[in-house]
């Protein structure tokens, strides 16, 4: 069973404790390869496996693997798990519509691309043997995970572009209603990114927020507005092999609480005192699916 620690407001200054769950360690490092993200989806599809071991930290059997593909070999991780009950015991808590599944990382994927953050590595779903996975790209120049930042006593050299970037994670994980968010499942790479993995018991049905207050006081600009021009179309046609209706109806339900819950607070004080910018971080158009 995994320990849950809430992400309440993870931001430079506060210190939480540390997760026991780590889908990737960021050690050895992967080195940098610069492909577009049609072209990582076609490595983790077509690419052979060629060595494997258990990924470090988890707990659903999660493997570490290299793939290869022509002269090309790079780092994946594949997660077969594959839950769904009505209910289930977690910590002493009943919770609801319960999900444990692969089908979650491939959904945050293509959810990150639609909002063109560019902070969920890319995400498939193939077989391994004769079960249905789902196989990451292992992120690129990883230095540690939040759980050794903390740890480590290591300071952001940024503190605002930090925080702004956990704004966006904090969103993110109440559009996704995401109830196992952990320090070990958000990678920093050598650019001091942030990068959101394991999604596996995100995307409920529910068609509310899961904690509104971490929706926080800021929002970045652009988010914003992919938000509210979201096409439900488009997102049913992104989900429709990962999620299940009830799923991406709740999704949507919980992308207008949330654009209503920013427009208010707009009316409230103002764009310059709720909206901002962050860098671009993705090359690349979001690719079909």
């Amino acid at each position: 069973m995994r320990r849950v620690i809430p992400l309440g407001v993870l931001l430079a200054a506060v210190t939480l404790a540390p997760a026991p769950l780590a889908a990737q360690s960021p050690e050895p490092t992967q080195k940098a390869v610069v492909l577009s993200d049609a072209e990582q989806e076609r490595f983790l599809l077509e690419g052979q496996i060629v060595r494997r071991r258990s990924a470090p930290g988890g707990v659903t059997l999660s493997v570490r693997a290299t793939l290869r593909l022509g002269d090309l070999e790079h780092e994946c991780h594949i997660q077969k798990i594959d839950q769904h009950r009505p209910s289930f015991a977690v910590g002493g808590v009943m919770e609801m519509d319960f999900h444990d599944s692969f089908r979650g990382n491939v959904a945050g994927y293509r959810l990150d691309r639609l909002l063109g953050l560019g902070m969920v590595p890319v995400s498939v779903a193939r077989k391994d043997g004769d079960t249905q996975a789902a196989f990451t790209w292992w992120v690129d120049d990883g230095l540690m995970d939040e759980r050794q930042r903390i740890q480590k006593k290591v300071k952001t050299p940024d503190v605002e572009g930090w925080n702004r970037q956990m704004y966006v994670l904090r969103i993110f994980d109440q559009f996704i209603y995401n109830f196992d968010r952990n320090l070990g499942n958000l990678i920093i790479d050598k650019d001091w990114r942030i990068w959101m993995i394991d999604h596996t018991r995100a995307f409920k049905m529910f068609k509310k927020l899961r904690d509104p207050i971490q929706l926080g006081t800021r929002c970045e600009r652009d988010l914003l507005e992919a938000l509210r021009k979201l096409d439900p179309a488009a997102v049913r046609a992104a989900m429709k092999d990962v999620l299940t209706p009830a799923q991406t109806d709740g999704l949507l339900a919980r992308r207008d609480l949330i654009v209503k819950y920013f427009d208010a607070r707009i009316a409230e004080i103002g764009e310059e005192k709720v909206l901002y910018d962050l860098p671009p971080r993705i090359a690349v158009p979001a690719n079909a699916h």
